[in-house]
Order: structure tokens, then C-alpha cells, then sequence
């Protein structure tokens, strides 16, 4: 039935389930990875709703929408939405009424269903009353909350946490042999259960024992059960069969319906916190057992490890392999390692890579098992847990294969050690074809053992990211054709501390893809991500002349695995509202990569023909350091008129001064954009005319000051930035030049989600902080502060600076001293005045609050600008 709705491919998996006299065939279809709908054909039925049984096999299997065809016609469902408490369903097409619902019907065909037409149309037909949590999710508050449970009762609370995954795992191992009817003599779980909350020990060790020789790997060699409390144990075995709210009859989980990447979700955000107990307390009550308190703790941070969602796995996972069997003449498989594998995410998704296109050579191959033999598969990780998860991981894909028992050891392919020192690595260390991963996010000042990684690595130098050594250890394992798919920070994209590793990957790799995701957070890291996709280059290979660059602005889309691998494979400009990717010159070299488009390539070229550099025009320089703000800035209470005021710093501490080393001052921070600056603020300035003030000229002249800096002494003279200037005890850190801090200027904070430069007219504001523009014809002040706040200028601007948590970006001097100027502002006196008129008509709507008018007015100034250089013939991206 699949195939009419336009589903074909590798991507539809078919099979019979069946529930008491009900039968169904059912068809799953994916893209990219990820189930998209579910297609079940009534085979046989003896009064039970055979859609019961279809969602709740759609349930397990993570899909959420589905048709159930039957000899009436066909119903709609939806097995995550609830309906008074039912299976969310509209209502049955008759089959004789199928052609005029055509259109509906459309709505379940591949491109509407990554669309989200189904959601938007069955919403308004008829509204959901509540919702299901995903299996994964369902599944891992139930382990958590017995997690709790034994850390609370445990005697000895030192190793439950650690013996706890190590029951999980070989408990959804074996709840997945029962229900696939792997194996007829390793008994079922439920056979243990005798009485409430009670456990048949013998029966237990009887299925251990049947599990170590008939299941095989070393995943039983331990039987921890009787280190657990046994209403623990109980509880944790009936949860494993008995969901809850699921509506239908005598619903319970089938663990050969869910996935191995489900199950392996589970298990990392389970994974992903630690429950840390306290002593436990005194027990007063000998009815009673003492319980402890337990506190959650995360795990992620402190090791800057994240779990890679799946669209990101699969995406690398999937251009990369798919790029090997194009292009490689091998008849062996790829060999893949993953040396910061966390949960072993990345390596199941190669598994599946690989299975798909080794079983269209042989389809009765033990493929799968010759991967792990073979040592095809490798996966490295620091952290036991980790390696634990990675190995269940593993385990859960690979008994969905036909005659996957014995499951095979794992413990030659999946090992603890540290992944930046190969000596670790055994027979590991070796050449490998692909090399995917998602390395730790770790700042430097967390790294202990700094020294012997500087030795090892060109790219541990100065405030070096700790994700770059994985990057550089990545290539030195891959050998020529080599294939590396790798989450990093975007900053290393244009960063400076990225430049020694852009220049290994712009010199000694084919870029075949860039990923950016911008602003938007993938996961709860730190910093902002992007993705690398690259081949080593041969040594007679020349470099190549672009690379695939793919900006993602939004992740809503269900399907986004399948957006990236369609952008990243097309050869045109596309633009989506999710993503817009495009063909890029190759960088070069190790400075920040622009990355520009075809569009903006040959906008650039031509806009630099017309146009001067803004730093030939103007001043660029830093705002003030002070080294000690609430110390030398102040607000003034009162003044006497004659030299002296009452003034409080930013400590709360009052002191008379002489006004006159009282500057106007704003803080860069409190920049904004289109405003005439009016600051309230002063700033203690002890200079004349660029000069410091003598002490003997500060104490004789300005006594008052004087007293001031004496009392402050220790404190100023602490300042560690202020032995760096070689400055007076007293000075500022950075005073800068008067010339330009008393002229009229243009001023922008350092950090700011776009251009945002205020006007200083008269010339009268000092900064700390942020950047000032000081154009040598002042005349230019209004014009260039409505060029550089435009939409245009903003996008130059932001291809050439980094990226900040909020999508925030810098704009320091660097940044915006190449900006280009269009000549027309220079030279077309009436262009000038125009711009300068919305420029003032822009800043008095922004200080009456009339915002609706000041976007308005800008949107004016944007279009002029546009029109402008359009005229000139010059091309600009939307």
C-alpha cells in the first residue's frame, strides 16, 4: 500500500505482526532515518479494532501517523495524539469515496509528509485532547525513578548507581530475544517475578545462566541482581512489559517493535544525569528502613559531552559512507572509528549505512557480524559509562539481524581509553577508512594535562578549542581518500584560535561539506555547532575549487537529516526557511573562512570597484579600559558651580571631585542602535591633552581628586591588566587619544546581534568599551550611520566574524574596518542627504518610542541602499 502513496526504496521496511486473531501487514516507511509513517493491510481480524494494534506498533516504532486499510477503507491515525483517551483517528474513506478525498489522502505522500501537511490538516478536522510521550522517554522515567528507588534503600549505595546500567542493559537485551523469539531456551523475564515485589532467585540464576551460553558477548558476565534491592529488581522488570496510558487492549511493550536507536536514546538521557546519595539517615523506626536523600547531577558538562541528535548522525553518517561505496574500488567495507563515541550513536548509524548497501551484494551475508569481526566498527571513549552504552548500543542493533545469536563480544572493538592518546589504543591504533564523531566541548582552562598535549599537537597552541585535537588526530589516523564527518564549534570556522587547524583541513583535505548551524542549538553545549565533511586529499591530488556549504536557521522540520543530505548533494544556490545552502570557493589557507556564495562572491568583487574601504574614510579605533570601572566611573549627585561636585562611584561610595576630569562616558554595552547618545555617566579621566597628570601637578592642583586616588590606592594599584600598559598607579588601562574621543563619531558595542552604531554629534561621549567610527568629514556622520545599519551592510559584515551564544557577533575594528563604502554616499550630495534625513527621521521615532515608524523609516534607508548598488549592476543575495 506504501508504494501507492509514493514510498519505494530502501527506506520501507516491511514485516507481519500479529495479535491474537488479529494480523496485519504492515509497511514503515523513513526518510533519511527517520520513520515517517506507517502503512497496515488487515490480513485477518476477529472483532478486536485492528487499528489498536497498528498504533501501538507505530508507537514503538517512533512513528506518528499511519492508515490502517481494511475491507471498508481506510482510517487515519495519529499514535502519539489521544482522543477522550483513544487512539487519536479521524474518520474512515470508504473506498468507494477515495478518489474524491484524493487530495487529503495526498497529504501521507513523502514531500507532504516532511512538510507537516498531515499535522496542519487532521488538526482542523478534529483536535487531539492530550498527547503521549515518546517510548524513549516513557521508558526512561520509569528506570529513573527506580534509579531513585535503589539509591534511597541500597545498604551499600557505593556502586548501585554503576550496577544499575549494567541491569539495564542486559535487561532490554533480553527483553528484546523474547520478543524477536530468538532463542527458546533462554527463559523470559517475567518467569523471575513470583509475588508481589518479589523475585524467584533460582529462576533468576537459571536465566543468567542460560543468557551466558546461549546470548553470548561479555555482556552477562556479571549477574548484579542480588546486589539491588529486590522490590527494585521486580519493579524494574514489570515496568519493561507494562507501559502506561496507552489506550487500546492489553497493551504492553513489545521490545521487537523499537528500535535499536530508540532503545539506545533511552538509555543515554538515562545516562545522561548521575543521582549522587547522602549518608543515609538515623532510623528511628524499626517498621521503617531509613531512607537517603539523592541529588541529580549532570554528567555533560562537566565533560563537555553531548549526545549527537540523530538527523546530525545521520547526516554525517550517511554522506560519508555513501561517498566511500561511490567512490572507492575496495571490496572490504569501510573501517570506521569513532574515538570519543559517547553513547556509540555514531557507530550504530554506520552499522546501518553499511548493512543497507553490503546486503544489496549478498543479502544472506552474516554482514553484520563480519563488521564486528572484522573490526570494521571501533568505538573509543574515556568514560566506562560511555563504553557501557555504546556497547548496549550496539548490541540492540545488532540482534534485529537475522541469526545475530550469539551476540558477538564487543570488548576488542568497543574499549575505555583516551581517545587523544593512541598508546592507549592497543591493536586499535591503526588506519581507518572514515573517522565520525562528535568530540568534547571542553575550554582549556579544563584540560589537566595541557603541556603533554601542546607537545603532541600543532593545534593545542594558545586558547586552542579541545575539539581541534580531535579534528588533527582524525587526520592523522585517516590516510589518503579518507572520509572524516565531525561536529565542531562554528567559531573555528572564522575564529583566531581556529586558524592552525583551518589550515590543516584548507590544505591537506577536499572540503566536501560545511555545515553551519548558526545561532540555533542542536544541543545543549556551550557553543554554537557546526559539521565538517571531508576527504583527505592524495599527494597528487590538486585542491579543489569549492566546497558545499549548508547554513541552517531553524531545526523545526521533522525530517531535517533528509533537508541536509538534499541540500549538501545539490549543485544550485537553494533556499529553504530551514536551510539555505550553496557552492563556495575552497578556502586556502588558515584565515577565517568567509565562505561566500557565487552571488555574494561576485557582489563582493563588483561593490569593491565602487566603493573605498571604510578605514580610508575614518578612524576605527577601541573604546577605554579602565582596568576598574566602579572606580573611575561615576554619577554626579550635585555641583557648586565653581569646579567642584558631589559624585558617587560605582561602588556606592560618595567623593567631591574637580569636574573638570569629569568626561561624558557610556559603557559599550549600552549602546543602541540609532541612538544620539546623551550619557548620564562620568568617567575620571586624569589626562590633558593625551598626558598623564604628575602626582605632583594631580596633588597640588586637583587635591580633591588626589585624596580620591589615595584612598583607592591599594586597590588601583592591584590591577593585573594595568602592569601590561606599564601605566601610573592611577592611569586607566587603555586611556586612548583625546583627538578622536572628543570628536563628533559613531559608536557600536562590541558584541551585538547586527550592526547597531549610535550617533555622538557633537563629540562630547567617551567610550568604555565597544568601537568608535570617526569619519574626517563630519558630514558623513548621519549618512554613514544609516549605510552601516543597514540590512546590506549587515550581511557583509557577518560573513566575516564569528558567531555568539544569542547570535550575537563581534565588532571590534577588525571586523568593520574593510567595510565597503559605496561611492555614491561620497559623491551624490542629494543620495547623502536622503539617507541622512531617514538616518534623523529614524533616531527621533527610536527616542519617542514610535517603534512601528522606526522600522518603517528604516525600511526606507534599506531599500535606497539596495537600489543603489542594484543600479550599479551588482547582484544581492535576499
Amino acid at each position: 500500500m506504501a508504494v501507492h502513496f509514493g514510498w519505494t526504496g530502501r527506506d520501507l521496511l516491511t514485516r507481519h505482526i500479529s495479535r491474537g486473531a488479529t494480523e496485519l501487514d504492515v509497511a514503515r516507511v523513513s526518510v533519511a532515518g527517520k520513520p515517517a509513517a506507517l502503512f497496515a493491510r488487515v490480513t485477518a481480524q476477529n472483532g478486536a479494532d485492528p487499528l489498536d494494534d497498528a498504533a501501538l506498533y507505530a508507537y514503538h516504532s517512533s512513528v506518528d501517523w499511519g492508515v490502517v486499510a481494511d475491507r471498508s477503507g481506510l482510517t487515519v491515525f495519529n499514535s502519539h495524539w489521544l482522543s477522550n483517551g483513544e487512539w487519536f483517528r479521524l474518520p474512515q474513506i470508504r473506498w468507494e469515496d477515495a478518489a474524491a478525498n484524493r487530495e487529503f489522502l495526498q497529504h501521507l505522500t513523502p514531500g507532504a509528509l516532511v512538510d507537516r501537511d498531515i499535522e496542519r490538516f487532521a488538526s482542523k478536522q478534529k483536535e487531539p485532547t492530550s498527547f503521549l510521550r515518546p517510548v524513549d522517554d516513557e521508558l526512561v522515567d520509569r528506570l529513573d525513578g527506580w534509579r531513585d528507588q535503589a539509591l534511597r534503600y541500597a545498604s551499600d549505595a557505593g556502586r548501585v548507581d554503576e550496577l544499575l546500567q549494567t541491569l539495564y542493559a542486559q535487561l532490554f537485551v533480553l527483553r528484546t530475544i523474547e520478543d524477536r523469539a530468538l532463542d527458546s531456551q533462554v527463559p523470559s523475564l517475567a518467569s523471575t517475578l513470583t509475588g508481589p515485589d518479589r523475585i524467584n532467585w533460582t529462576s533468576w540464576s537459571d536465566l543468567f545462566e542460560a543468557a551466558r551460553v546461549r546470548v553470548g558477548s561479555d555482556l552477562f558476565d556479571e549477574d548484579v541482581g542480588l546486589q539491588i534491592p529486590e522490590h527494585v529488581v521486580h519493579g524494574v522488570i514489570r515496568d519493561l512489559y507494562q507501559p502506561r496510558n496507552l489506550p487500546g487492549r492489553s497493551s504492553r511493550y513489545d521490545f521487537s517493535w523499537i528500535e535499536a536507536d530508540v532503545l539506545g536514546l533511552a538509555y543515554e538521557k538515562y545516562l545522561a544525569t548521575v543521582l549522587q546519595p547522602a549518608p543515609r539517615a538515623p532510623q528511628f523506626d524499626m517498621f521503617h528502613t531509613a531512607e537517603r536523600e539523592v541529588s541529580r547531577v549532570s554528567v555533560r558538562k562537566g565533560s563537555g559531552a553531548y549526545y549527537t541528535p540523530k538527523f546530525i548522525r545521520d547526516y554525517l553518517a550517511t554522506t560519508c559512507i555513501e561517498d566511500f561505496f561511490d567512490n572507492s574500488s575496495s571490496d572490504n567495507p569501510p573501517r570506521v572509528i569513532d574515538f570519543a563515541c559517547g553513547s556509540g550513536s555514531f557507530l550504530v548509524a554506520a552499522v546501518d549505512q553499511m548493512l543497507a548497501h553490503l546486503k544489496l551484494r549478498d543479502p544472506n551475508r552474516s554482514w553484520a557480524r563480519e563488521l564486528i569481526d572484522g573490526g570494521f566498527i571501533v568505538g573509543i571513549d574515556i568514560d566506562p559509562r560511555a563504553v557501557t552504552t555504546a556497547r548496549l548500543h550496539l548490541w540492540q542493533r545488532l540482534v534485529q539481524e537475522p541469526d545475530a545469536l550469539p551476540l558477538p563480544n564487543l570488548s576488542h572493538v568497543v574499549i575505555t581509553a583516551d581517545g587523544l592518546d593512541r598508546g592507549s589504543w592497543g591493536e586499535l591504533d591503526r588506519s581507518y577508512d572514515i573517522v565520525l564523531g562528535n568530540p568534547p566541548f571542553l575550554a582549556t582552562s579544563l584540560i589537566s594535562n595541557r603541556e603533554d598535549l601542546e607537545a603532541r599537537f600543532a593545534t593545542a597552541k594558545g586558547r586552542y578549542d579541545f575539539s581541534s585535537l580531535f579534528v588533527e588526530q582524525a587526520l592523522q589516523l585517516l590516510p589518503p581518500g579518507g572520509r572524516l564527518g565531525i561536529v565542531v564549534p562554528n567559531r573555528l570556522f572564522k575564529s583566531r584560535n581556529g586558524a592552525t587547524l583551518r589550515s590543516l583541513l584548507a590544505s591537506g583535505t577536499n572540503l566536501l561539506a560545511l555545515v553551519d548551524f548558526g545561532s540555533t542549538r542542536p544541543f545543549d553545549a556551550d557553543a554554537y555547532i557546526g559539521c565538517i565533511v571531508a576527504r583527505v586529499r592524495k599527494p597528487e591530488e590538486p585542491a579543489p575549487g569549492s566546497v558545499r556549504v549548508v547554513e541552517v536557521r531553524s531545526l523545526l522540520p521533522d525530517f531535517l537529516a533528509a533537508l541536509l543530505l538534499a541540500s549538501t548533494e545539490a549543485t544550485a544556490e537553494v533556499s529553504y526557511p530551514a536551510v539555505h545552502a550553496y557552492t563556495a570557493r575552497h578556502p586556502s589557507s588558515g584565515g577565517p573562512w568567509a565562505l561566500l556564495s557565487e552571488t555574494e562572491q561576485k557582489a563582493l568583487i563588483l561593490i569593491e570597484e565602487v566603493s573605498v574601504r571604510l578605514d580610508t574614510i575614518a578612524a576605527i579605533p577601541q573604546g577605554i579600559r579602565t582596568g576598574g570601572n566602579d572606580l573611575f566611573i561615576f554619577e554626579i549627585e550635585s555641583a557648586d558651580g565653581s569646579g567642584l561636585c558631589k559624585a558617587v562611584n560605582g561602588l556606592g561610595e560618595s567623593a567631591i571631585l574637580e569636574i573638570d576630569l569629569l568626561q561624558p562616558v557610556i559603557y559599550g554595552s549600552e549602546v543602541r542602535r540609532y541612538e544620539n547618545l546623551r550619557p548620564a555617566k562620568r568617567l575620571l579621566y586624569p589626562y590633558r591633552g593625551n598626558n598623564v597628570i604628575s602626582e605632583g601637578e594631580m596633588e597640588f592642583q586637583l587635591p580633591n581628586t588626589w585624596a580620591y586616588f589615595m584612598r583607592n590606592r591599594e586597590l588601583l594599584a592591584s590591577r593585573a591588566s594595568l602592569s601590561k600598559s606599564g601605566g601610573k598607579w592611577y592611569e586607566l588601562v587603555w586611556p586612548r587619544d583625546e583627538t578622536w574621543l572628543k570628536r563628533p563619531k559613531l559608536l557600536i558595542r562590541d558584541l551585538a546581534p547586527r550592526t547597531a552604531f549610535a550617533l555622538d554629534q557633537l563629540g562630547r561621549t567617551f567610550i568604555v568599551g565597544g568601537t568608535a567610527v570617526v569619519p574626517e568629514d563630519p558630514d558623513l556622520l548621519l549618512p554613514l550611520l544609516a549605510y552601516l545599519n543597514s540590512d546590506v551592510v549587515n550581511g557583509l559584515v557577518r560573513r566575516t566574524t564569528q558567531q555568539f551564544r544569542g547570535d550575537f557577533q563581534k565588532f571590534e575594528p577588525q571586523h568593520i574596518q574593510g567595510i565597503p563604502i559605496l561611492d555614491r554616499i561620497l559623491e551624490d550630495e542629494a543620495f547623502a542627504l536622503q539617507i541622512s534625513s531617514l538616518a534623523a527621521d529614524v533616531i527621533t521615532a527610536a527616542a519617542q518610542g514610535s517603534e512601528n515608524e522606526a522600522a518603517a523609516k528604516e525600511r526606507d534607508i534599506d531599500a535606497l541602499i539596495r537600489l543603489a548598488i542594484s543600479d550599479r549592476g551588482i547582484p544581492l543575495s535576499d
